[in-house]
């Protein structure tokens, strides 16, 4: 499956939460609460954006950031459809997040995993992506229990 990347647009919500939903995160996530007005709030606010990933008119995949600081570019909702995983288009959506970063001179990227879903957490290492336990992620949902935070400095 061959993959493009495009900035995601307000039109787009309804897709990049559907991808998001499709992902199997556990029902304990705050991931899992997630409504469209939430990702319009959190995409749209100021240097936040996101990317979708299409197969054709489908969309496959998904990635948000936001800016934490003038140093550090968050990504988050990272998601990819189970049919459409194992092929990249993960990476690429991680590496568009990244170029933007470096682009806009913000030094590192930084992620949070929730305790939910740590088998991610080989995926995003084998990205250079670090364990960083005295890093805090901002926008962690006080609902949920402490984030495994990791740390990608620019180069």
């Amino acid at each position: 499956m061959t993959s493009a990347l495009r900035p995601v647009t307000r039109a787009d919500l309804p897709k990049f939460h559907t991808v998001m939903m499709a992902a199997g995160m556990d029902a304990r996530s705050s991931w899992s609460r997630t409504t469209v007005a939430d990702l319009e709030h959190s995409l749209f606010g100021v240097g936040a954006g996101g990317f979708l990933a299409w197969a054709g008119a489908e969309a496959v995949g998904c990635v948000g950031f936001r800016p934490d600081g003038s140093h550090t570019l968050t990504l988050n909702k990272l998601a990819t459809l189970p049919n459409a995983r194992a092929q990249g288009i993960g990476a690429a959506l991680v590496r568009a997040v990244e170029d933007l970063a470096a682009e806009q001179g913000f030094r590192r990227v930084l992620l949070a995993v929730s305790q939910f879903n740590l088998e991610v957490i080989p995926f995003y290492e084998r990205l250079g992506y670090v364990q960083d336990s005295a890093a805090v992620y901002a926008h962690a949902s006080p609902q949920s229990p402490k984030p495994v935070v990791l740390v990608k400095e620019q180069l």
